[in-house]
């Protein structure tokens, strides 16, 4: 079987999901509407049918980048950076690739930002902030890129055959630094974040989360609403760097009990050590990654024009990683929408079912979310329930 063959079955499989959803989703809107008003269940439908169109054009785009790669992209990059097989001749060529598949995935991300979310009322984007958001994260790219791909270089080229072992490990840790830097250095280079500055609303959080046993360095207020009126919140960072986040959309939208319930839905995770497991499946996920991708067969890198080059291993990695991650995802997405049920009952225990049930209808219908999703879709593609089962599980 060529590596074509591979990239077209996996892309088929995508496409036939997302065909399975909008055929769902069709005949979900017809019905009477659930959760959500008339006008809005049939909007969010429509949003969800339009989303999935989106995705099987983003799928099938890949796939044409993939197999460029693969036919072709590789032998030119290989020609124009290897010479004598270093390992810096091998991150420049790595870096070279990873700067390519930015600019490449650019026009997605334009087309999303100003034609398909604007359409909704979702982006707030403008033309001078995509930019400097394009800029920035190529700029991280760049530095960090290229510290962390001449690292795991290195530890091919002078671990011999044990060399993804030391790599895995390398890997691991720089995720564990990524979380730990990103509330603190990271995230503030594309937002403004401060301190919630309402003292009322500052009590309580400070008391749910001593309820819990939870300590953090702050309750931050993002400015989301420049890019996206999408409403979200998130617990950032790890041991003293761990932050509250909540994005300006959603104190504007939800009122004080149902924000309370959200907060406990989050701190749910906390108190039941959902971010241990994860991190723990995780990590078994990426060592499974790294052993799989030390093992491959010749003809992956033969076929793709690699063969003798030191960093062909983490370009087949970048390029067919997705399909590893696809196949397990079912077991991943199982544990998480466990996860997240028994969020929601802790959100509801520290407020009441009322406001988590409130506070979910509410986010469902800022973020125009269509309540209900095929199963087939769900298993492999959701690491969240949909509402419709959360609010079910919580009656």
């Amino acid at each position: 079987m060529t590596l074509i063959t591979i990239l077209c079955i996996y892309t088929a499989f995508l496409l036939f999901i997302s065909f399975m959803q909008i055929s769902f989703l069709k005949k979900e809107r017809e019905k009477q509407a659930v959760i959500l008003e008339e006008n809005d269940y049939k909007n969010a439908a429509n949003i969800a049918i339009e989303n999935e169109k989106y995705k099987i054009f983003s799928n099938l785009y890949n796939l044409v980048i993939n197999i460029s790669w693969i036919s072709f992209g590789f032998l030119y990059l290989k020609e124009f950076f290897i010479k004598e097989n270093s390992t810096l001749e091998n991150t420049l060529f790595l870096l070279a690739f990873l700067l390519i598949i930015s600019v490449l995935n650019l026009p997605l991300s334009y087309y999303e930002s100003f034609f398909k979310d604007k359409k909704h009322g979702f982006s707030n984007m403008t033309l001078t902030l995509f930019i400097k958001d394009s800029l920035k994260s190529l700029a991280l790219m760049l530095i960090f890129g290229f510290l962390i791909t001449y690292a795991l270089v290195f530890c091919f080229e002078f671990f011999g055959d044990y060399w993804w072992i030391v790599a895995f490990g390398l890997s691991f840790v720089i995720i564990l630094i990524i979380n730990l830097i990103y509330p603190t250095l990271i995230a503030p280079i594309f937002n403004k974040m401060q301190k919630l500055d309402d003292e009322n609303l500052l009590e309580k959080i400070s008391n749910l989360m001593q309820k819990c046993g939870f300590s953090a360095n702050g309750v931050y207020v993002v400015d989301a609403s420049k890019r996206d009126k999408r409403l979200n919140a998130y617990f950032g960072g790890l041991f003293k760097s761990k932050r509250v986040v909540l994005f300006d959309t959603l104190l504007n939208a939800l009122k004080e009990k149902e924000l309370i319930a959200v907060l406990g839905h989050e701190l749910g995770h906390f108190v039941h050590k959902d971010l241990l497991k994860m991190l723990f499946a995780s990590t078994l996920m990426l060592f499974a990654l790294f052993f799989i991708f030390a093992h491959l067969p010749d003809f992956f890198y033969i076929q793709s024009h690699l063969n003798g080059v030191n960093a062909g291993v983490f370009a087949l990695l970048l390029i067919f990683g997705n399909i590893f991650t696809f196949i397990i995802s079912p077991l991943l997405n199982k544990m998480s929408q466990a996860n997240e049920f028994n969020a929601d009952l802790h959100g509801a225990k520290v407020s009441s079912k009322e406001d988590m049930k409130n506070a979910l209808i509410a986010l469902a219908k800022e973020n125009k979310a269509f309540v209900k999703t095929s199963k087939i879709y769900t298993f492999f593609h959701l690491s969240h329930p949909c509402i419709f089962d959360r609010i079910k599980a919580l009656q």
